[in-house]
């Protein structure tokens, strides 16, 4: 049992000895001995909405609103015609109106105790999810994540007023490539080249694994200029792994393009562009 589902029961075990207590209270000093289940019932309706919260302050507007019609009818009995004097209404109203409204803050402790665990299960999914969008082999960031984190980016570029760059990085003839070493040594190969491009790049760079050999270094803050730079670089260490041409294509948000899809399509055309010019590195901001 985690700290969180331990806070959770010990809230659930106060609480619910909070409404025997109550109900049990009021059971007792009820003169008349018919209002126990009212009263239950409206613990249950306060207690609930402490939890749920509806909206705003719903819980202490229903706990007020009952305590003070509890209070009133207990009034209107202790002053009715053929009351019993000595009867102990004033006493039972002041404790049914305790109860609701105690509850009412009992019930809202409960609440916090859920809302932290959720809050916790949350951060523990995006754990997870942050690891299983991780290539094992590779160590860079698997494809079906790429337009998460580019929308990501997309939107703190905006809001920021930032500039940032996607790369495309690959080697020609990689089918040449696994034809030649074979299937095991290809695969070797591209998991040396992403651990090649993750030990050059930044902490805040992510790599992105697009298909066999070929990856996508994603860059934060970083424009055209600085981006081509990274480029020539991490191609050129990547030549020497695979002993062969490496190119790479630049996508620059928001000179190129403004969407996730947008940037990727521009890196990749940009990629295709190197390799059908024989160049090492191209863009479309860089070639006007």
């Amino acid at each position: 049992m985690t700290e969180y589902t331990r806070e959770i029961w010990l809230r659930i075990f106060m609480l619910a000895i909070w409404l025997a207590l109550a109900i049990g209270a009021v059971t007792v000093l009820d003169p008349e001995r018919d209002t126990s289940a009212v009263v239950a019932a409206v613990l249950a309706v306060v207690a609930g909405l402490s939890i749920l919260r509806p909206f705003r302050g719903s819980h202490l507007v229903i706990a007020g609103l009952a305590a003070v019609a509890y209070a009133a009818v207990q009034g209107l009995r202790a002053s009715a015609p053929g009351a019993d004097p000595n009867g102990t209404y004033i006493p039972v109203a002041a404790v049914g109106a305790f109860a609701m409204v105690v509850t009412a803050i009992v019930g809202d402790t409960l609440r916090g105790a859920l809302r932290a665990y959720d809050a916790e299960l949350t951060a523990r999914a995006q754990v997870i999810a942050e690891i299983e969008a991780v290539d094992p082999e590779t160590g860079a960031t698997k494809r079906q994540h790429a337009e998460r984190l580019m929308n990501l980016e997309v939107e703190r570029a905006r809001r920021y007023g930032h500039a940032f760059t996607l790369l495309m990085i690959g080697p020609d003839d990689w089918a040449d490539f696994v034809a030649r070493n074979g299937r095991d040594m290809a695969q070797r190969t591209a998991s040396q080249l992403a651990q090649e491009y993750i030990g050059r790049l930044r902490t805040v760079d992510t790599v992105i694994q697009m298909g066999d050999a070929t990856y996508a270094p994603l860059l934060p803050e970083t424009g055209i200029e600085g981006a081509q730079v990274v480029a020539e670089k991490l191609a050129a260490a990547a030549q020497e792994i695979v002993g062969g041409e490496v190119r790479c294509g630049i996508a620059a948000f928001p000179d190129d393009e403004v969407t996730a899809s947008g940037l990727l399509r521009e890196a990749e055309e940009a990629l295709e562009f190197a390799r059908a010019a024989a160049i090492r590195v191209a863009s479309r901001s860089l070639l006007s």
